[in-house]
């Protein structure tokens, strides 16, 4: 996993030849993750190299779905796989999806997750980016909508808002929770 946090970059190469250009909309908790689940896909056959994804909670993620759990393990079998996650609270993911909770356990050499400092936990956005060339983002979280494969111009915009974000986040929800 890389801890260079500042000078890691996101593309680790050109968008794949299938990467959606333009996009498509999407609007409710249903669509939102039937658009998360064509992009994981997407992901795995084409092997991202990195996955980074932002969101306040991850609740609305299908996270700890069978299906979701298989397209992600199938993506994180190829070496040298990084999935980088910032929320504000990870107690949801924990609370909603224990199945995902235990994966990352199992995975949790390749799986950083960070939280916001202070300043940008309030305007954190619903956002997936990865190495390949894909863009998800929730425009309006009240109804869930948003577009999957933004043009170049937004997958940009979408990195540069991703890193602003983890450039000022600290680690958080560690694999294994040590008690007395």
């Amino acid at each position: 996993m890389t801890t260079d946090r500042d000078s890691d970059h996101l593309d680790g190469g050109a968008p794949s030849p299938s990467a959606p250009s333009g996009g498509t909309e999407f609007e409710g908790a249903v669509e939102f993750a039937q658009a998360l689940h064509r992009v994981m896909g997407t992901a795995a056959d084409e092997s991202a190299r990195r996955l980074c994804w932002c969101d306040a909670d991850f609740e609305a993620w299908p996270l700890g779905e069978v299906g979701w759990l298989s397209m992600l393990t199938r993506w994180a079998r190829v070496g040298g796989r990084e999935l980088v996650m910032v929320a504000n609270d990870y107690e949801a993911v924990a609370r909603r999806h224990p199945r995902f909770a235990a994966w990352r356990r199992d995975w949790a050499h390749m799986v950083g997750c960070w939280v916001p400092d202070e300043t940008c936990a309030s305007a954190l956005p619903t956002l997936w980016i990865d190495s390949g060339g894909q863009a998800l983002r929730v425009f309006d979280r009240d109804r869930w909508r948003g577009r999957a494969g933004f043009d170049r111009v937004d997958r940009q915009r979408g990195r540069e808002d991703f890193d602003a974000v983890l450039q000022r986040a600290a680690p958080g929800f560690p694999a294994v929770t040590l008690g007395l």
